[in-house]
């Protein structure tokens, strides 16, 4: 396959999901006067491998029994959810770059907070980037199948052409695949630690990481 556009993911694609989940655990805290790690950690496990429903949601019943300060907690998280130059994947930018030489067009479709530009900016990624497809930007967020019309939109492509890569099943592979989309699921950051075979077999390609993935792409039919 050569696809005439790629859309990323961005946490545990690009940069790693520890950043996230060391920041709603703070904010937790804070709200909570503490927070015991081992509870905190029991919860965002099984929330990996149900792959499914909110992390923000769970958390809050689990720690305050209500969503009363769901939005607060993410304000909290959110001035904490910042990605440094070490939480990059080294196999990020190489990724997008051999993809990009083959002429697609590279988009990102991520749940994330505007501080994630910045980064991005930083690392010398932004610039790589069709179509900037952030959700505190764009005002979408995924699993909503809007958010990736929007990037294909923008790409300027048909389902058919174009390839998303992600590591969630509920929030990359099934909307994407939903629209005709083709899918890369790769199996690190907030991915299910033991997904079923059922589920693997939805994505076009399973990897544990981006390393070599480009030509993996080029092998699908």
């Amino acid at each position: 396959m050569q696809p005439k556009a790629v859309t990323f993911d961005v946490g545990g694609i690009i940069y790693s999901d520890d950043v996230f989940k060391e920041a709603i655990y703070q904010a937790i805290a804070h709200f909570n006067n503490g927070a015991d790690r081992t509870k905190f950690e029991s919860v965002y496990d099984e929330h990996l491998k149900s792959h499914s429903g909110s992390l923000r949601t769970k958390l809050c019943m689990a720690f305050f029994g209500s969503l009363e300060l769901k939005k607060d907690i993410m304000d909290y998280a959110t001035e904490r959810w910042n990605f440094t130059a070490q939480d990059l994947y080294q196999d990020a930018i190489a990724c997008i770059d051999t993809i990009k030489a083959t002429g697609a067009k590279i988009g990102l479709v991520a749940n994330q907070p505007l501080a994630s530009i910045e980064s991005l900016k930083r690392d010398g990624i932004y610039e790589k980037i069709d179509f900037l497809g952030i959700s505190a930007k764009v005002g979408l967020e995924k699993p909503d199948p809007a958010f990736f019309q929007l990037a294909l939109k923008e790409l300027g492509t048909e389902p058919r052409d174009a390839i998303h890569i992600g590591n969630r099943f509920d929030t990359d592979v099934l909307p994407a695949k939903n629209l005709g989309m083709r899918t890369v699921w790769i199996l690190r950051g907030e991915a299910n630690p033991n997904p079923a075979q059922s589920d693997l077999d939805q994505a076009d390609i399973v990897a544990p990481d981006l390393t070599n993935l480009a030509e993996l792409i080029a092998k699908l039919s």
